[in-house]
């Protein structure tokens, strides 16, 4: 690992270079200083076995005396010299003092002996066996020598050899070598302790960087590298260049965070669906209202996936890259979507989709509708009567008495008709605009009831009807407004008579269950539609789709204010009803009305 970081890339150049440096200046010196010392030595030898020559010349008969001089004063030196006769041997004189056993025979052959006696002199350099101090069982050793050989002149002919050498120990070359060896070594020491030093000076903020990126990328934007200021190189810059860059970039992520923190709220508070989706038709992002938009279509297909609904129209938009909007009805809802392409540059790589509810505005807009037509058609008839019959009472159709009493009697019921269904219509603006002011009283429950049910005894006579109480004992005494729950009683019980044939009865069960008091009116009439039972409290419902005009006739009001008094009293209202068999009415009231709906 070490070899992979700058560290050790960084050291091991820098010891690669100088070893290769030392290495050749090593060999270069080595080899400078050999030669040099080598020929220096060699033409010392050469100059000194020329004056020998000379010498031992000019001697005469004085050459064995001048040669045991000479001998003397060589071996001083650290030359040794050998005088051979014609046959190679040692001439007994001819020794210097000291000197070490030389086995000639490996170094000057009998060839160049023979050169040496013909008036030759030859210089000559290798390895030779040596022996200081011969004895037995001490081997011989090789040892380099420098050998110069001139030849001995005696009586004016060479008679022999004059032989002047030296050995290893006198040239110091390996010495030479040692200390050279000796001086690569403490400069590579050196140079390594140099390269680690200059490496993790390098190094070391180039680490500290790299850990602070990995710390980055986790997410830790507020790391920062320590810079050294006192320092100002390139590596202080750069570390303050990193600061700084990763100071910027923490405030762009703080600010894109805040920005879609922002965007997040936004998208959570709307009211309206949002749905983002990529050019695939993938569902990317969504908030909580586009969710359960989509939850609509949950089972049915792929996550992330598109609803069918969806389909045709985002297929219009990415085709010709033009917004578009369309309702669309699924599962019982009206939503209205408006898809507007998203661009990256020139080129779609979206569509953003706005989903908004409009089911409840769609059905207030369809009962202000109905509502216009109900009154209208409410009123139509008697205005049309009252027109009519006014027109005969002027135009003095009505000829006796009887007659004209029979007109102002229709006249009279039309018009208190009339003046009922604006009751009811103001009554019921009223209590939509949440102006309902329940009085509560304590009243006994079962004579209240029983008085309701008396108020109705002649009808259900006359409709030949047979109206009963089922009073559970030992009900309590409630805590009502006892004008307005009268007025939910008496609306139940007459359409229960309208709406009950011949012989059928009406029966109002009253009884307690913990602290809610249950009122239900139940009925043996015709009984409600299923697919009408939804609607039944809506302002104009009437069971009869014809609206005749019989004992069954109303405004189709009364059970919209029964439901807005029974939630104005903290209760629920709700129904049973199967055709051809009754109708159960239940309405469901706490025995005392709670302070925070005294007034609704």
């Amino acid at each position: 690992m070490i070899l992979r970081s700058v560290v050790g890339k960084l050291w091991l150049t820098i010891i690669i270079l100088v070893t290769l440096i030392l290495v050749l200046l090593s060999l270069f010196l080595s080899e400078q200083i050999e030669n040099s010392y080598v020929e220096g030595q060699r033409q010392s030898l050469e100059k000194l076995a020329t004056r020998i020559q000379t010498q031992l010349k000019e001697a005469g008969p004085n050459q064995t005396q001048y040669l045991n001089n000479v001998l003397m004063g060589a071996s001083e030196f650290g030359t040794y010299l050998v005088v051979l006769d014609a046959s190679g041997s040692v001439s007994p004189i001819g020794v210097s003092p000291h000197v070490p056993n030389v086995q000639w025979r490996e170094i000057l052959t009998d060839e160049e002996l023979k050169k040496v006696l013909k008036g030759q002199s030859i210089t000559m350099r290798g390895k030779v066996r040596l022996q200081t101090n011969p004895r037995p069982g001490n081997p011989l050793l090789k040892n380099d020598i420098l050998l110069v050989a001139v030849p001995y002149i005696k009586d004016k002919k060479p008679s022999g050899a004059i032989v002047l050498y030296q050995v290893q120990d006198q040239l110091s070359e390996s010495d030479i070598k040692r200390w050279i060896f000796y001086t690569f070594l403490i400069g590579i020491v050196l140079t390594t302790i140099f390269a680690f030093f200059l490496s993790s000076r390098i190094s070391q903020p180039l680490i500290q960087m790299k850990r602070a990126v990995e710390k980055m990328a986790r997410g830790e934007f507020s790391t920062r590298v320590p810079v050294r200021y006192h320092e100002r190189d390139e590596i202080a810059e750069l570390a303050m260049t990193f600061n700084r860059l990763a100071s910027q970039l923490e405030d762009t992520i703080h600010q894109l965070s805040q920005e879609k923190e922002q965007l997040a709220s936004i998208l959570r508070s709307m009211s309206d669906g949002v749905l983002t989706i990529n050019k695939f038709g993938k569902i990317i992002m969504t908030n909580p209202i586009g969710e359960g938009f989509l939850s609509l279509w949950r089972g049915e297909v792929k996550k992330n996936a598109l609803p069918p609904s969806l389909q045709a129209l985002f297929n219009k938009v990415i085709e010709d890259t033009q917004e578009h909007t369309e309702d669309i009805s699924e599962h019982g809802r009206t939503w209205v979507v408006m898809m507007s392409p998203l661009y990256a540059g020139d080129q779609v790589r979206g569509v953003v989709a706005v989903l908004r509810d409009v089911t409840e505005e769609r059905r207030l807009d369809k009962l202000r509708k109905d509502f216009v037509a109900n009154v209208s058609h409410e009123l139509r008839t008697p205005l049309a009567m009252l027109q009519g019959y006014s027109e005969a009472l002027l135009d003095d159709i009505a000829e006796t008495p009887e007659e004209r009493r029979e007109i102002a009697q229709v006249i009279n019921e039309e018009s208190q008709r009339m003046g009922r269904l604006v009751r009811e219509l103001l009554d019921l603006a009223r209590m939509e605009a949440g102006h309902i002011q329940v009085e509560p009283a304590e009243k006994p429950l079962d004579k209240f009831v029983q008085r309701v049910i008396r108020k109705f005894q002649n009808l259900a006579r006359e409709q030949e009807v047979r109206l009963e109480a089922d009073l559970a004992e030992h009900l309590p005494t409630v805590f009502w407004d006892e004008d307005k729950i009268e007025q939910v009683l008496t609306n139940l019980v007459d359409n229960a008579i309208r709406h009950t044939p011949t012989g059928g009865s009406v029966t109002v069960h009253v009884y307690q269950k913990g602290e809610r008091i249950f009122l239900e009116v139940e009925d043996t009439g015709s009984g409600i539609p299923e697919e009408d039972v939804p609607f039944v409290f809506e302002r104009f419902y009437k069971a009869d789709k014809a609206r005749t005009r019989g004992k069954s006739g109303g405004t189709g009001l009364g059970l919209s204010i029964v439901k807005h008094l029974v939630t104005a009293h903290g209760g629920t209202v709700s129904v049973k009803s199967q055709l051809g068999v009754g109708t159960v009415f239940i309405v469901e009231l706490p025995v005392r009305v709670a302070d925070e709906v005294l007034y609704a």
